[in-house]
């Protein structure tokens, strides 16, 4: 066995062993090489390099990338909304218009102007502790210059008794509107122009395929040979659901022991993040138990779970899978760029900023 195998081999060792003991006792996973096949990933723990006097964070939400190759980061440190790094990790600036909540985001562009939507989830927090309080949602259009546009209303301010809204995450549609995922509140789908007149909601709890529990973000692949697809987290059922653009019922992606969020897709891949996973997979939901997946575009199987254990089929159906590497608490959403690198976001992680995975060439 060569040298860099022996290591390898030992430091995976040492990270199995403290997942079973706590992660408060586990060791650095700096370095360490995670992940399955060809999708295999270095941790880079340092690459933000922002000062937490100047651009705190309490949760690392969401990212995304802007059209000048920076990454946008959500937070919901009162102090700033959102935070920009080039993409070596160095602090470019902060967004504050003083929003709160922060937990999805969305960069678009349209008539060459470019885009930036804030989905405030509802939980507020002070800046000295976690002890948020909830409240209703709200979803902001901001430009990525940092000029607010406007508010869009709640449902409620429409006359809608769908209770209280507290929105995840949200998408840029083809034709040009926006699709929010009440995940928080009451797992419907609402359809906005951009001038915030209401044009249709679906999704919700039901009692067949189409349910919805905890949809915590929203996705679209334009590029699916059925048509445009929209992808909804239903992380309760450990599902991610496929929906028309007016929200008919297609498939299903199940994913069992694993809460997943949104879907990012990349070139031949799919990824996820997951905050939290069962014990060995069909136990007790277990803090601190997050991990990433990364699946096959064409056909919606796990290729490799950094993090996590190795994906398994059986007659066809993927079987629970669960953390095996303490190298994450609780993954929340990921960004991925053009050389496969995945940026993660992490909620409840001791206000640590995103982690960069290397891709192992």
């Amino acid at each position: 066995m060569s040298a860099p195998i022996l290591r390898l081999l030992s430091a995976s060792l040492v990270l199995l062993a403290a997942h079973g003991r706590g992660q408060e006792n586990a060791p650095s996973p700096e370095g360490v090489i995670i992940g399955h096949g060809s999708a295999r990933y270095r941790v880079d723990m340092k690459w933000a390099k922002a000062d937490p006097e100047v651009a705190p964070v309490i949760n690392s939400h969401a990212l995304a990338e802007g059209r000048d190759g920076r990454i946008y980061l959500v937070t919901d440190h009162p102090q700033n909304d959102f935070i920009v790094f080039e993409k070596d990790g160095r602090y470019v600036r902060s967004i504050s218009q003083g929003l709160g909540g922060g937990h999805g985001l969305e960069i678009f562009e349209k008539d060459g102007t470019e885009y930036l939507l804030h989905i405030d989830c509802g939980w507020h927090f002070a800046a000295e502790g976690w002890k948020p309080k909830a409240g209703p949602g709200r979803v902001s259009l901001l430009t990525t210059a940092g000029d607010l546009v406007r508010k869009f209303p709640a449902p409620e301010e429409l006359g809608i008794a769908d209770g209280k809204f507290m929105p995840c995450d949200a998408a840029y549609t083809p034709s040009g509107t926006l699709l929010i995922a009440d995940g928080y509140g009451s797992n419907f789908i609402y359809e906005f122009t951009l001038e915030g007149k209401l044009v249709k909601k679906w999704g919700g709890p039901t009692k067949d395929d189409t349910n919805l529990s905890n949809a915590h973000g929203i996705s679209i692949d334009a590029t699916d040979p059925r048509g445009p697809l929209v992808w909804v987290p239903s992380r309760s059922e450990n599902q991610i659901k496929a929906f028309t653009l007016d929200g008919t019922y297609v498939d299903t992606i199940d994913l069992p022991g694993a809460f997943a969020g949104q879907l990012v897709f990349r070139d031949d891949k799919i990824y996820t993040a997951v905050c939290w996973s069962k014990e060995n997979g069909t136990g007790k939901k277990l803090n601190q138990s997050g991990f990433v997946l990364v699946l096959d575009r064409k056909t919606k199987h796990v290729l490799s779970a950094p993090g996590g254990s190795a994906p398994v089929y059986t007659n066809g159906k993927l079987q629970p899978m669960y953390q095996t590497e303490s190298v994450f608490k609780h993954c929340h959403d990921l960004y991925v760029d053009s050389a496969g690198d995945i940026y993660v976001g992490e909620w409840n992680a001791d206000r640590r900023y995103p982690w960069k995975l290397n891709l192992v060439k």
